[in-house]
């Protein structure tokens, strides 16, 4: 069959599910509306819980050197206050290298077999930083563990775009994005109960190994191929996004594409202010220890700002995918850390200090997952693009990971960092409303031309219909029932 015939055979598909959803009686669009939720569930329970289990791996891989540094892996290899920051900085080296290329390639692959692979890699490197040395080893170490966990964060949030509809993927994000703040407490939890630093690599790492191993069965691929999907399944899967997703020849259209997304750039300088706030994940236990905490305290007092800033991610996501608002909660998040960088900077009360790290913390950490569903509202059209917009949006907002450890070189207020993040999270929250005021006139103009989508605020992409609902918008390359998320 040629990829003409395919794409025929998928309009058709198309349409045939748009008229058996408005012309059957009730009965049957209710069996309809039941199979989707069912299938829902069932995505739900098989992907969420491996994606976010193996996010909570990869970030305890990659954070556990700030955890390490306060059971004295800075003491024990000599390293002075730069150098450990060039250690953090060497990391994103390693994931720039790798990003669009390897996402590029898991496009074109298994998702199933591709993430678990990359998995089981940075595991044994994460293993074999136990046998560092000195500064080059660790330096080295680091720099092979960003360029095999380089490509896992995008292709989780391009994975999950390709099985949610826009209305569900938020919750879905800042789910997934929680792994990330309980990676932190966790770390916390395993540093504060062990002995030797080196120990916690090898512990972490071997976990991170056996739970590489399990994923390949229980991972998804794309809902076409997706093997513990039926093939009803499979079909309501691909229909209900309101677009079919054949298998897609490398083009450098889609590349190009990406790259000319003005609304791309715009998400990564918001991504640049939160990777940059994001850092203070690095440095939180000698935050803590400034304030006074010493010891096994030191890594238990950082557990619950990560429960803060998890549960905080999980309401906002709610509360933005059942409004169907994205621009508010992205700048709200924002102006919390805001506020908690002006108090770091300004006040010396111990109390008030601890208390701005909840603010720091869960404002920078429950922007994410809403921004990344944004960017994903953002970013209609071919699958090809999608990728490449994600790839490129984690490639560049990396540099902030790489010169911002080295914005802490004054402790122990650490005054300059908190300066540069709290003017970017004011440039963040401009660009939240700037993006606004852009993509409401976007509809204006798709409005005008197409005239009011038939299609609730809730359901941005209409799943099919006949032959002039399901025409093909030129400005996003998607059904013109589509609207902009704001």
């Amino acid at each position: 069959m040629t990829e003409q015939d395919e794409a025929t055979k998928a309009k058709i598909d198309m349409i045939s599910l748009h008229e058996s959803m408005q012309s059957p009686p009730l009965e049957d669009e209710e069996v309809l509306i039941a199979r989707e939720k069912a299938l829902v569930r069932k995505l739900d329970r098989r992907i969420m819980p491996m994606l976010t289990i193996l996010y909570i791996c990869q970030r305890l891989d990659l954070s556990n050197i700030g955890n390490a540094k306060v059971a004295g892996l800075q003491s024990d290899l000599q390293l002075d206050n730069g150098q450990f920051s060039w250690v953090i900085s060497i990391y994103t080296l390693g994931v720039i290298a790798m990003q669009i290329p390897s996402n590029m390639l898991m496009e074109r692959s298994r998702p199933s077999l591709f993430l678990s692979s990359i998995v089981v890699i940075w595991s044994i490197v994460s293993i074999m930083t136990c046998f560092v040395k000195d500064f080059k080893t660790l330096a080295v170490a680091r720099f092979f563990l960003g360029i095999t966990e380089a490509p896992y964060f995008p292709a989780s949030v391009f994975l999950l775009s390709t099985f949610y509809k826009p209305r569900e993927i938020a919750v879905r994000n800042a789910v997934f994005y929680c792994g990330n703040w309980l990676s932190g407490a966790l770390g916390g939890a395993f540093a504060g109960g062990m002995r030797g630093w080196r120990w916690l690599f090898v512990l972490e790492g071997i976990i991170t190994l056996v739970i590489g191993f399990v994923s390949y069965w229980i991972l998804p691929d794309y809902p076409s191929n997706t093997r513990w999907l039926t093939e009803d399944e499979r079909d309501l899967a691909i229909r209900r996004l309101g677009h079919a997703l054949p298998k897609e020849k490398f083009s450098w259209d889609g590349v190009k594409a990406a790259i000319l997304e003005y609304k791309v750039w715009v998400f990564i300088i918001i991504f640049m202010a939160t990777q940059t706030g994001g850092q203070m994940n690095y440095f939180m236990p000698t935050f803590i220890q400034n304030i006074g905490y010493e010891g096994a305290m030191v890594q238990y007092m950082t557990i619950p700002i990560y429960v803060f800033a998890a549960l905080l991610s999980l309401v906002v996501a709610l509360f933005s995918d059942r409004l169907q608002v994205r621009s508010f909660f992205v700048a709200f998040c924002m102006c919390l850390a805001l506020v908690g960088y002006i108090i770091q900077v300004s006040s010396e009360n111990h109390a008030a200090l601890f208390f701005s790290l909840f603010l720091c913390g869960g404002g920078v950490w429950a922007s994410l997952g809403v921004s990344l569903a944004w960017l994903g509202d953002c970013v209609p059209g071919p699958r090809q693009k999608k990728a490449v917009a994600f790839a490129l949006l984690n490639c560049i907002s990396q540099l902030a990971n790489f010169y911002a450890p080295q914005l802490y070189n004054d402790p122990p207020r650490y005054t300059k960092a908190n300066i540069v993040i709290l003017t970017y999270m004011g440039i963040g929250v401009v660009l939240c409303f700037g993006l606004r005021w852009l993509l409401s006139r976007a509809n204006r103009r798709l409005d005008e031309k197409y005239g009011k989508s038939q299609v609730s605020n809730v359901q941005k992409v209409i799943p099919g219909g006949n032959e002039a609902e399901i025409e093909i918008a030129p400005e996003t390359g998607v059904s013109k029932h589509f609207r902009y998320l704001l």
